[in-house]
């Protein structure tokens, strides 16, 4: 008799925090994590867009994370970070309060995230939820939880290049 060995499949995911909660992306959409610096501001920049920042020679918008998914300001801190992610329309900075770890998470322990406990504007962002450790960690869809192309471009059109 031949002994079958269950392979699981999982995903790897990048950590960080919002506030009290803990947030997973997927790693193949990140591209580095670096230290918070204070973005250039962008006049008439949509609410969330901290304004623009210049990563090796590529301006990029930075994103108010936290304002976007929790509808809260980041409050910025020495632990907190930018976690470049590659979005619809290119590289965008998510500001978040730190960054942690990469993890990997069996996709079969991976729930839907309650319906009830998510607002109709940020319900889409969620891939679910999923417990690493004894940690609950809410996981993004990253095509649905990075901002929209329009979200982007209108911080990219007001931003100075020369940041």
């Amino acid at each position: 008799m031949e002994e079958k060995t269950a392979t699981r499949e999982s995903r790897q995911y990048v950590l960080f925090h919002l506030g009290t909660e803990e947030y997973g992306l997927p790693i193949d959409r990140v591209q580095s994590i670096i230290r918070y610096e204070e973005p250039t501001s962008v006049p008439h920049a949509p609410v969330g867009v901290e304004g623009v920042i210049n990563l090796r020679g590529q301006v990029i918008p930075v994103i108010d994370l936290s304002m976007r998914l929790l509808g809260t300001p980041l409050s910025i801190m020495p632990t907190s970070r930018i976690v470049v992610a590659e979005g619809n329309t290119g590289l965008v900075g998510l500001a978040v309060d730190s960054a942690s770890e990469v993890v990997s998470i069996p996709l079969d322990e991976i729930r839907p995230a309650p319906e009830a406990a998510l607002s109709a504007d940020t319900a889409e962002a969620f891939e679910g939820v999923a417990n690493y450790g004894d940690r609950l960690v809410i996981l993004l869809d990253a095509e649905k939880a990075l901002p929209r192309p329009e979200f982007t471009a209108a911080a990219m059109l007001e931003g100075d290049t020369d940041v």
